[in-house]
């Protein structure tokens, strides 16, 4: 049996609440995954703004699959 290096175990993510009128699909777990994602490149990331990029996101990908080649 091989030990797992403590550098690949995947820590639980804080819990961070998911700003009031969010649509339900959007969870602390998403919204938290996102702002892991993005903080490097912008550290004074705000949940708010972690779930405007998860919607515009979500608006992009709406139009794309809508729109006829």
């Amino acid at each position: 049996m091989t030990d797992i290096p403590s550098s690949s175990i995947v820590h639980d993510a804080p819990v961070i609440a998911v700003p009031a009128g969010a649509p339900r699909w959007v969870t602390p777990e998403l919204l938290a995954d996102t702002l892991r994602v993005w903080r490097p490149y912008y550290p004074n990331l705000t949940p708010q703004e972690g779930l405007s990029i998860i919607l515009n996101v979500t608006n992009l990908f709406d139009v794309l699959r809508s729109s006829k080649p």
